[in-house]
């Protein structure tokens, strides 16, 4: 079945790196969304591009287990990364794969990007959100529509490259002519509501034109993150697509135009965009000045030079003194983050994680009950890095979430319990 494309990713309106990364490689297509918040998030997403279009020679889409493999040989890759190198702890990414085969299309997927089906008029999500509100839903423990604007709803509970083993969901769709396929980083989601992204999914009948409005509008209602859209057309012929980054030049093949080179003509079958860094500014020029010789500046003899040199050399460090001093005080007093105190409990601290010169520059405020080991797997990690946060305020409503997930935790450990229990009765 042949199809067009429409793919456009953009950094949006908040964040100064494109953390987002996606794979065109037909039949395969990828959407990565580096874990925001966390460190080298783009490294992780482009790796988990990388890796996957390494492997895909070897996966068949007869064979969903190859699929998975796919994106376990991803999570493999992004977790060696992080152990091997301390700065990259603590990185992850989403990853949402479609592979098409004939008349159905078949999904691997872990995190919360998305991937949606269009049919007939009737926008349908594939895929599930690996959140911790997307559990609350599914629990029955919060409204769908409530958790759209749930105010934790990115705190993702299952992610590529965070722990060395990952489960992957694998989900099979009939496809048929005239259905288009959206994956989308949240991005795009977080920001537009189902009936927006349903409208202009309907209205816009091509498929490039639909992926630009998509995240103009994302942009419009905010662009708190990096947007990424990629939509597949089925049955209406194969064209060629240019992928649009934020820079508004073309991405292809290994040479996406946003990484700062040259834009290159579009490719159908074949188009790879990593994370790209915004250009640093080119430095300020200064118009260089021939001092005065020593007659024109004036006529009194000049100091000694090594009394000027000590002078100068004073006034610095008296200057980069009050300079440090007022920066500690700013970071004490304006800046707050989730950790964990000596003792092993969750504590929400004012200053900043990390030591300067060997100093650690913050303060216990508020000491919770939870204790770090309580937590699963990659939260109990991020924590105990230090989750930082904008106000005192953010940093207790991410306690609060931390609150929930220990007793989901609690909850589900009574559940097996129980159920093993009736297991060993039966016996």
């Amino acid at each position: 079945m042949n199809y067009r494309l429409g793919v456009k990713t953009d950094v949006g309106r908040r964040r100064e790196v494109n953390e987002d990364s996606f794979l065109v490689h037909e039949p395969l297509f990828v959407v990565a969304d580096g874990m925001g918040g966390h460190v080298a998030g783009d490294i992780a997403s482009s790796t988990a591009v990388d890796t996957i279009k390494e492997q895909s020679p070897s996966a068949s889409a007869q064979d969903l287990n190859t699929l998975a493999g796919l994106v376990l040989t991803a999570n493999s890759r992004i977790w060696e990364k992080s152990q091997s190198d301390p700065t990259l702890r603590g990185m992850g990414t989403t990853c949402t794969l479609l592979m098409l085969d004939s008349s159905k299309a078949h999904f691997a997927h872990v995190g919360d990007s998305r991937a949606y089906l269009l049919r007939g008029g009737t926008l349908t999500q594939i895929t599930e959100d690996h959140t911790l509100v997307g559990r609350m839903v599914k629990e029955g423990r919060l409204a769908a529509e409530d958790a759209e604007r749930h105010p934790q709803r990115s705190i993702v509970t299952r992610a590529l490259g965070v722990d060395s083993e990952v489960e992957v969901d694998l989900i099979t769709v009939d496809v048929v002519e005239g259905d288009r396929i959206l994956i989308c980083s949240d991005g795009l989601s977080s920001m537009l509501d189902f009936d927006s992204i349903a409208a202009t999914l309907n209205e816009e009948s091509d498929p490039q034109i639909a992926a630009e409005r998509l995240v103009d509008a994302a942009n419009e209602a905010g662009g708190e993150d990096n947007i990424t859209v990629v939509i597949i057309d089925m049955g209406t012929g194969s064209q060629g697509v240019a992928a649009s980054t934020e820079s508004g030049r073309t991405a292809t093949a290994e040479s996406p135009g946003a990484m700062g080179g040259p834009a290159v003509a579009p490719s159908s079958s074949e188009m790879t965009y990593a994370g790209a860094v915004a250009a640093p500014p080119e430095p300020e020029r200064r118009e260089e000045r021939k001092a005065p010789a020593q007659d024109e500046a004036h006529d009194e003899p000049p100091a000694p030079r090594w009394r000027r040199k000590l002078v100068v050399a004073l006034v610095i460090v008296v200057v980069l003194g009050a300079a440090a001093i007022f920066g500690v005080r700013y970071l004490l007093g304006n800046s707050w983050y989730v950790g964990v105190n000596d003792d092993g409990f969750v504590t929400v601290f004012e200053g900043i994680p990390e030591e300067v010169a060997g100093l650690s520059l913050n303060e216990e405020i508020e000491v919770t009950d939870i204790r770090a080991d309580q937590l699963p797997g990659f939260l109990g990690d991020n924590v105990a890095d230090g989750i930082k946060k904008d106000s005192l305020e953010e940093a207790r409503s991410h306690i609060a979430i931390l609150e929930e997930q220990v007793e989901v935790e609690e909850r589900q450990r009574d559940s097996n319990r129980q159920r093993d229990r009736n297991n060993n009765t039966k016996d």
